[in-house]
């Protein structure tokens, strides 16, 4: 459910959303405004929750997103991937969804937690293997006697009952996002859910979502050859930034995870402050300001911890980083530079270099090392790795082809980026880059859920959906000298992380 956006494709996504209403709505009214400023509504609620409404024409179907800003950066180290855990938790239901008599399954999970926090305590001190294993008996015994009570994942059958699509979660570094699809005449009935999960949450099936996560981190990163690289990459990325880390979290701090620890980071981070919330489909204004004030007012405005993070402290005498991993998979690299993020000036410059480097068969990286000289399966790069919120990494990631190294296409890179540098791109290029744009906001038309991702991802990050509205003209304003300064002045030795998967031969 965890998903990487380059941000060429978020600002690319974003721009789209302006000219597909402009040109959805003109094909159904044409009479109807074209200016998103009037036709977007904007509310804040008292408790401080942003809410943002457009309609549009057409089918009577509406997609909502809830966009909460916790991610992984927001962890402490011990507790790390908490905020995808509570995203797996949130769906377990509330004090009315998923259960047959709450009074009394509350007093199993006191229990349950009880003791389950005894026994994450006892494995953290090695305590007596013997105690252990009869707490964990004494534990599945009161889960079987509340599993009675539970009703097994009404929370989503409820949606799927009344027509849901799309509907799920995903945790990334920055940003925890719940959506779904609806008819019209179940808006109600999502405010009803999705407030009531952010009020009252139960945090059903604790410890077996404990061993369900630990299981997700062991398919998708301790045998995943690529995961593996990408953990490797990330942590010798950072010394001191959250990024360091996966969103899923280390195996150690999952199996250290306790009721008590999630709900104090739930109680921290998921407050009205936080969370945006946007809806587009052919709703009624009024009538869905209405339910969502009804709903989400009633949750309480709590103080914003606005987390201080570290910043990192570059040594030039620690870079440039190389790491080797081996195994039994063909070769890969990553390759990234240390870039700032937004709202620097730069960091609309890096998306334009992404385009240049890797977007298309005619971007100089892809043509030369997969066209022409057919040295890799795959050659891209992407421009902000692994988030938004934080400053990050320009990452390359390459698939060399049999006889031909990861050193080898590394020195290719780096050659591609010097010729960038030196010479900067043609006027075609750089025309190419701006037309790629000017060609998306035309013809890609978004869906509702797009345009609901888009909206509330730039209110979160920037803290206005109307940053569009500058986007567009800061692209066409990038010159081939802004191409080569940020070039000079990132893409260099004092910055650079090499990351290899090289082929053990052994493993045959």
């Amino acid at each position: 459910m965890n998903k990487i956006y380059p941000r060429r494709v978020l600002h690319i996504l974003l721009l789209t959303v302006v000219f597909s209403i402009f040109f959805s709505c003109s094909a159904f009214n044409n009479t109807e405004t074209l200016d998103l400023k009037k036709r977007i509504k904007k509310i804040t609620l008292d408790n401080g929750m942003r809410v943002l409404l457009l309609k549009r024409q057409g089918a009577p179907v509406f997609s909502a997103q809830i966009k909460v800003k916790v991610g992984n950066v927001e962890e402490q180290a011990g507790s790390y991937g908490l905020a995808h855990f509570f995203e797996h938790l949130a769906f377990k239901g509330t004090e009315t969804i998923g259960t047959t008599d709450y009074a009394k399954e509350r007093a199993l999970l006191d229990q349950i937690f009880k003791i389950g926090t005894e026994i994450v305590n006892l494995k953290k001190q090695k305590g007596d293997a013997a105690k252990i294993a009869a707490l964990v008996t004494q534990r599945e015994q009161l889960e079987a006697e509340q599993k009675k009570l539970v009703v097994n994942n009404e929370f989503m059958q409820i949606y799927q009952r009344h027509g849901s699509v799309d509907l799920n979660a995903t945790t990334a570094n920055d940003f925890t996002t719940y959506y779904v699809s609806l008819p019209v005449n179940k808006l109600e009935l999502w405010a009803y859910m999705e407030s009531a999960r952010f009020q009252t949450p139960v945090m059903r099936d604790f410890f077996t979502e404990v061993s369900v996560v630990a299981e997700e981190r062991r398919s998708r990163i301790d045998n995943s050859p690529v995961g593996l690289l990408y953990e490797a990459f990330v942590d010798q990325s950072f010394d001191q930034s959250p990024y360091g880390v996966m969103v899923v979290g280390p195996a150690a701090d999952i199996q250290n995870y306790t009721p008590a620890v999630a709900r104090a980071f739930y109680e921290k981070y998921y407050i009205p402050s936080r969370i945006v919330v946007s809806v587009v489909g052919n709703i009624d204004i009024k009538e869905t300001e209405a339910i969502i004030r009804k709903y989400f007012s009633s949750i309480p405005a709590k103080e914003d911890p606005k987390n201080n993070f570290t910043h990192e402290n570059f040594d030039p005498k620690t870079f440039p980083r190389k790491k080797v991993l081996t195994g039994p998979e063909q070769p890969r690299f990553y390759l990234g530079y240390h870039r700032p993020a937004h709202p620097h000036d730069d960091d609309i410059i890096m998306d334009v270099i992404q385009d240049i480097m890797c977007s298309g068969r005619t971007s100089r990286l892809f043509k030369q090392l997969v066209l022409d000289t057919k040295k890799a399966s795959f050659a891209g790069c992407y421009a902000s790795i692994p988030g938004a919120r934080l400053d990050n990494i320009f990452t390359f990631y390459v698939m060399p082809l049999k006889g031909h190294t990861n050193s080898e296409l590394k020195k290719d890179i780096e050659t591609e980026i010097e010729k960038l540098m030196t010479e900067g791109p043609s006027p075609y290029e750089l025309q190419r880059v701006k037309n790629s744009i000017d060609a998306d906001l035309v013809y890609s038309l978004q869906s509702n859920s797009g345009l609901a991702s888009q909206l509330a991802f730039y209110e979160s990050l920037t803290g206005s959906w109307e940053y569009i509205y500058t986007l567009q003209d800061r692209i066409h304003a990038i010159t081939a000298d802004d191409v080569k300064r940020v070039l000079k002045t990132y893409f260099v030795e004092s910055g650079e992380v090499a990351v290899y998967y090289e082929l053990d031969k052994t493993s045959y």
